[in-house]
């Protein structure tokens, strides 16, 4: 399930690695293409179908091991949303969780990117992972197998905020439901994350 529970449990990040595109892709999708659009095709993700499935059977397999606590793919808003999303279905279920980040440790393909465009970025081939502790190297090992990396970037915490950290300084923290509706769905909202 799409959950985060379990304080101290690492989370994951697995699969490519993280740029600049699709940040921004629902507002881009919705104009018109022209010359004066060029400068916004960062917004557009681009997927890699064999990346894609190297990802799956890794996934699949990692499953397997019984030490996957939860997992999300990254679609709309990327991380904002993996990480709100399981933190919020994680209080929903036990009464308490959140998560707290460091964006020194997600694997970037471009340098100097902000915490504002790791958060937001839709990258493809991407998922978030909580293991149980002490298990994550057994889920690192499968996806090296499969030649797709898997990072820990983080771990539950019980409460109830979502922390991010970058270069040593807490650039977001807010309660994890409050970026999700019901505990189900991402509000499509943005909080400013750093300066």
């Amino acid at each position: 399930s799409a959950t985060a529970k379990g304080k101290g449990n690492p989370v994951l990040i697995v699969g490519s690695s993280t740029g600049r595109d699709g940040i921004h892709g629902a507002t881009f999708a919705s104009e018109e293409i022209s010359e004066a659009s060029e400068d916004k095709r960062p917004s557009v993700q681009v997927g890699d179908p064999f990346a894609e499935k190297l990802l799956l059977e890794a996934t699949l397999e990692a499953i397997g091991t019984g030490a996957v606590v939860g997992l999300q793919d990254m679609g709309a808003a990327g991380l904002t949303s993996s990480t709100s999303e399981m933190s919020a279905r994680g209080i929903e279920k036990t009464g308490s969780g959140g998560i707290d980040i460091d964006l020194d440790l997600v694997p970037a393909r471009e340098k100097g990117m902000t915490a504002y465009e790791l958060m937001l970025s839709e990258s493809q081939e991407r998922m978030l992972i909580v293991a149980e502790k002490g298990r994550e190297q057994e889920i690192i090992d499968v996806y090296r197998k499969w030649d797709v990396s898997a990072v820990v970037i983080g771990q539950v915490t019980d409460d109830n905020m979502l922390r991010v950290r970058q270069h040593g300084t807490v650039m977001a923290e807010i309660p994890a439901e409050s970026l999700v509706l019901g505990g189900g769905g991402f509000t499509g909202g943005v909080y400013e994350i750093g300066a």
